[in-house]
């Protein structure tokens, strides 16, 4: 343990005599990197799936429009939830 202390307060010596650099990124640096985002042959992962995801919720939405249209002659029933005589019937039928 003895060995560790004085290592550790010989790193932490050497630290305290460096001189301080700048921490700025250098000039222009965030646009290059912008741009080799956007670039199309090099996509991160997360752009693809913001891509993905977006086509997905577009699909979500189609099918949701067309089960709307697909009820929307059954919406001014007076009961759609009662069931016809004629289901019945056909459940009854196959029951037996």
């Amino acid at each position: 343990m003895n060995d560790f202390d004085t290592k550790w307060h010989a790193c932490a010596a050497r630290a305290r005599q460096t001189l301080r650099r700048d921490e700025e990124s250098p000039f222009g640096f965030t646009t290059r990197i912008a741009a080799r985002a956007t670039k199309p042959g090099a996509t991160p992962v997360e752009f693809t799936w913001d891509r993905v995801l977006a086509r997905l919720l577009a699909g979500a939405v189609a099918v949701l429009i067309v089960c709307g249209a697909m009820e929307l002659p059954h919406f001014r029933d007076a009961q759609p939830l009662k069931p016809g005589i004629e289901n019945t019937v056909a459940q009854l039928v196959w029951s037996l």
